[in-house]
């Protein structure tokens, strides 16, 4: 579920206790804020969205209870916010598209398998397991622990007809409890695994993106999960990583009446592009960032 801060939250609302060693918090400042899974020693899956903009240095990885150092960030520079029809101005009622980024992590963890992939798709109706420790109602804090809704993949035709414009098939994955119980994702699981039991073993088929804040519903009113598709983003899952991580700002971007300083980018080679905007009735300055590893903006406004 997007939030309105780079480092985003999307527990689960009516979820059941869960035991997965390979579940990835990530938090900051002592704080819970997105999850993610360990799909390989070094490498684990969450979305863009929980990421993007940040330095791997001012989040912390926690895996089988132990913190984890990342070395980088990476995910699709195709990756987008779709402005929700409800409050196009707020960034916490959007949904996203491509919505999946890898951190490759320092070192890799020996004391946890990593969580298998799915190699084909789920079908109309199979069940999927989330597991997440977001929050677990509207006026609640995130979960202590993880826990788990019991969903079934919605066709799509139907998510089709809960979301219109927001849904994009080929990249997104409804999930929905099809029980009295209505489990479902809330704020603080997005990042966090999707998954089908195949062969008795749980695999990923998916990323918690979004769901019914696009239509500024609270955790718990439905009307379905919108995950990010794993098969869509196997190249970069699985394969050779591009060069450059995604890009972050060291030095945020300010804008004086001198002009726009585009601030300090890392990695080196970044490249950098400024565009003029409004934003509440005041002259903004827009600062993109790109790599083939990701993007990030900053907008600032102009000082007096």
């Amino acid at each position: 579920m997007l939030a309105a801060v780079v480092l985003a939250s999307a527990s689960i609302f009516h979820g059941t206790p869960a035991e997965l060693p390979a579940f990835v918090s990530l938090s900051a400042g002592g704080g819970h804020f997105c999850g993610g899974s360990l799909i390989a020693p070094d490498r684990v899956l969450t979305a863009a969205h929980c990421v993007q903009g940040a330095s791997p240095s001012t989040f912390d990885v926690i895996v089988g209870g132990r913190e984890r150092p990342a070395r980088g960030i990476y995910f699709s520079p195709r990756y987008r916010v779709i402005p929700s029809p409800a409050a196009p101005e707020s960034y916490s009622a959007s949904a996203a598209v491509r919505d999946a980024a890898i951190i490759v992590l320092r070192a890799p963890v020996t004391d946890v398998a990593p969580l298998v992939l799915a190699t084909t798709a789920p079908a109309d109706g199979e069940p999927t397991t989330t597991i997440g420790r977001g929050m677990t109602g509207a006026e609640t804090d995130v979960a202590d622990a993880p826990r788990a809704a019991s969903q079934a993949v919605l066709p799509s035709a139907t998510c089709k007809g809960y979301f219109k414009r927001l849904l994009h098939p080929s990249f997104h994955l409804c999930t929905q409890d099809p029980t009295p119980n209505k489990s479902q994702s809330c704020p603080g699981d997005s990042g966090s695994p999707v998954m089908v039991t195949r062969d008795g073993v749980l695999q990923v088929v998916g990323v918690v993106s979004w769901g019914g804040e696009t239509q500024l519903r609270e955790c718990g009113e439905g009307p379905a999960d919108v995950s990010e598709r794993v098969l869509p983003h196997l190249a970069l899952i699985t394969g050779a990583l591009p060069a450059r991580t995604a890009p972050y700002a060291t030095r945020p971007p300010r804008a004086t009446s001198a002009g726009c300083n585009r601030g300090r980018w890392r990695p080196a080679g970044t490249k950098l592009s400024v565009r003029k905007g409004r934003a509440n009735g005041r002259r903004t300055c827009i600062v993109t960032a790109r790599t083939a590893g990701g993007w990030a903006e900053f907008e600032v406004a102009y000082t007096r």
